[in-house]
């Protein structure tokens, strides 16, 4: 989507929401790809994008496993890695392969979830599964970012005797620190390092005592550094390992450096995928506090939101502890255009750039505070005239600067373009203002664009009124408390309530008498009408707010007697299940002592094992007709088909003989995908119960 005009994005706030966007981002490349981030042109790709965010964010509300991914940047090392001839650092060697073991993990969970995420799976690119940098990187350095003792047979040689020189310097310095001690030749600080050597700090008036190397003095001159000749060759013999080492070190860097290298291609891939998961946490992370969702994607233009928020108006009042009002608004085939009238400060420029940034942001990537219900569409062009467009640099009014942007307007909207106009018309003479706004209209109405345009130009309202493709609507206003609702109105203009509001303020009313006598009848007659009928909007709003509020009593009370008549019916079901059990076991009963008396009695004993056997076979026939594969399978559908009535998206369950308790997260058919803590799991109906008791948490306590 191209957006017209350089400040248009920062007009409706976009730099903001980018702002609160980057404070979410851990890397510095994705916090980068925040403050760069603009509408996509390419509709799969934003697409893509969408659903990416939307999958991970259903992840985060379901409070299920992710792994994490968080690494030390190492974008420098990568592109250091790709040239010829350099040597990374042992701290750069732990960063990638922090970087690869972040990206196998991340890469290995997406596989392993390709149904749950398939949009996600498709950030890892051309990126494939290889412990071969881990294992390359683990020989040579360890856990605390060391080149290893072993990382070759010649540096686990000079450490050692590096070790043991050091022991035996460490043993001979002590020695000399005890013997100088003792003499009172020693400061209290009794050693130093002077020039990468260990030291003795011997006050000044004994130097010529303590026979050494004379490295220097304190800055008052009353303490000598004095390195003991007898450690002299010692410490030599250590500097000369020491250098040795370091040059061991060196070799085993570049060489590792060297066996890195072919990987440099694929540990770039690492930077850009951990930087996009990163950024794409970020989005979700954003969408869950701004509570947003992906809206139905239509091909066919239409914006059609319900239950819309201002993303930054939301986050303002939530810290307030204020309500937002949201927005219901429907621009579509049929009304492609929406002139917004009311009162000043009524809600009408809100709505406006509501509308804008929501557009914005959904075809930058990001998901929208409006109920999945919602559906939007991608435009090609966005143009807005929103604010004061005074243009100092080129000498243009603010009308004229308006005329300009019509102009182009007029010349360049098409049908995939949303345009958005604030106090549309204002600026010049009323009248003369008015037509030319008329003949706008008209011009981009026969472009078949899309738009909301905020105006009080009564003439305007009119012609909305027979103009095709074109509504009126309006922003409720309290006429009682002089108070704004923001609430949208489709389908009728709104009135200005100026002589209401005047005289509600203490206006003088013979001022008002003459206001409206110059005031034509007509314009008066229709603002008067508005009034009325947004008075009584007001009224059945209230009326259908106290019949919402009934039918919810009514909604729960109903529940909450399916809840109990279901846990009467299962008590009835197994009680009758239990006298069932009784029945047959007084029958049983019955019958083992007729066996009994009847093999006391007779003698044909034969005769009482077959009428017994006989007897036994006519129940097994009995039950086995009363399980065929019909029968059964009649039962199996009923069973089903309670539980379907009863479980639904997000419904409490638990397993067949279970105890932990989940939350249904979608059903596909048969299939019911259920939320237990951080596991995902898939079961078929019968396999489930509900949870009636609301009390019950997930973790299957009460």
């Amino acid at each position: 989507m191209q957006i017209h005009g350089e400040d248009t994005a920062e007009m409706f706030e976009f730099d903001k929401v980018l702002e609160r966007l980057e404070q979410n981002c851990r890397f510095p490349s994705s916090k980068q790809l925040a403050k760069n981030l603009m509408p996509e042109s390419y509709r799969d790709r934003l697409r893509i994008m969408l659903l990416q965010t939307d999958e991970y964010c259903r992840n985060l509300r379901a409070g299920a496993y992710f792994p994490d991914f968080l690494t030390e940047d190492f974008e420098q090392e990568a592109l250091m890695l790709a040239k010829e001839g350099s040597t990374l650092t042992e701290l750069q060697f732990a960063n990638i392969r922090s970087a690869s073991e972040s990206s196998n993990n991340l890469l290995k969970y997406l596989n392993t979830h390709a149904l749950a995420f398939p949009n996600l799976l498709l950030a890892s690119g051309e990126i494939y599964l290889t412990d071969e940098i881990i294992v390359l990187i683990s020989n040579i350095i360890d856990a605390q970012a060391q080149v290893k003792d072993n990382a070759s047979r010649e540096l686990a040689e000079i450490r050692s005797d590096l070790n043991h020189k050091r022991r035996e310097a460490d043993k001979k310095f002590r020695s000399f620190i005890l013997e100088l001690k003792k003499k009172g030749w020693l400061r209290d600080n009794e050693e130093n390092f002077y020039n990468n050597r260990r030291v003795l700090s011997v006050p000044s008036e004994y130097r010529r005592e303590v026979s050494g190397i004379l490295h220097g003095k304190s800055d008052s001159g009353k303490t000598s550094f004095v390195e003991p000749e007898a450690m002299v060759e010692l410490n030599n013999q250590i500097a000369e390992l020491e250098q040795m080492e370091r040059m061991e070190v060196m070799r085993l860097l570049r060489e590792l450096t060297g066996n890195l290298r072919p990987f440099s291609k694929l540990i770039l891939q690492y930077h850009s995928f951990l930087t996009e998961m990163d950024f794409i946490r970020a989005k979700a992370i954003f969408a869950t506090e701004l509570n947003a969702h992906l809206p139905q994607l239509e091909k066919n233009s239409v914006i059609e939101l319900h239950d819309a928020l201002h993303p930054l108006l939301f986050l303002k009042n939530k810290t307030l502890s204020k309500i937002t009002v949201p927005l219901d608004i429907r621009i579509d085939q049929e009304h492609r255009i929406v002139i917004i009238s009311g009162p000043n400060a009524g809600g009408k420029s809100i709505t406006l750039k509501t509308v804008g940034l929501l557009q914005i942001m959904l075809q930058s990537g990001l998901l929208i505070p409006a109920k999945e219900s919602s559906r939007m569409c991608f435009f090609n062009h966005f143009m807005a005239d929103i604010g004061d467009s005074q243009s100092i640099e080129n000498e243009l009014s603010t009308y004229s600067s308006r005329l300009v942007k019509m102009n182009h307007f007029i010349r360049t909207a098409n049908n995939r373009t949303l345009i958005l106009i604030d106090e549309f018309g204002t600026g010049t003479d009323p009248e003369l203002g008015g037509a030319i706004a008329e003949t706008v209209l008209e011009e981009l109405n026969i472009k078949k664009c899309f738009g909301v345009f905020t105006t009080h130009y009564t003439n305007i309202k009119l012609m909305a009124e027979s103009l095709p493709g074109v509504q009126n609507a309006s922003v409720l206003f309290d006429l009682d408390t002089l108070s704004p609702k923001y609430k949208l109105i489709q389908g009728q203009p709104g009135a200005s309530y100026t002589f209401e509001v005047a005289e509600r303020i203490g206006t003088p009313a013979h001022i008002l008498q003459k206001a409206r006598a110059k005031v034509q009848r007509d314009k008066l007659k229709l603002n008067t009408m508005l009034a009325g009928l947004h008075k009584q909007k007001n009224i059945q709003d209230l009326q259908h707010r106290d019949l919402q509020l009934q039918k919810e009593k009514t909604k729960q009370a109903e529940e909450k007697y399916l809840r109990l008549a279901g846990k009467l019916e299962s008590k009835m079901a197994q009680e009758a299940e239990k006298r069932e059990e009784l029945r047959r076991f007084a029958d049983l009963g019955r019958k083992m002592n007729s066996l009994i008396e009847e093999w006391e009695k007779t003698k044909d004993r034969k005769e009482v094992i077959r009428k017994f056997v006989g007897s036994l076979t006519a129940q097994i026939k009995k039950k086995a007709a009363e399980n065929t594969p019909g029968k059964v399978a009649r039962r199996r559908e009923k069973l089903i088909e309670k539980l379907k009535a009863e479980i639904r998206e997000g419904s409490l369950v638990r397993m067949l003989k279970g105890k932990q308790v989940g939350i249904v997260e979608e059903i596909r058919k048969n299939d019911v995908v259920v939320i237990f803590g951080n596991l995902r799991v898939t079961a078929t109906f019968e396999n489930l119960e509900p949870v009636h008791n609301q009390e019950e948490d997930v973790s299957g306590k009460k």
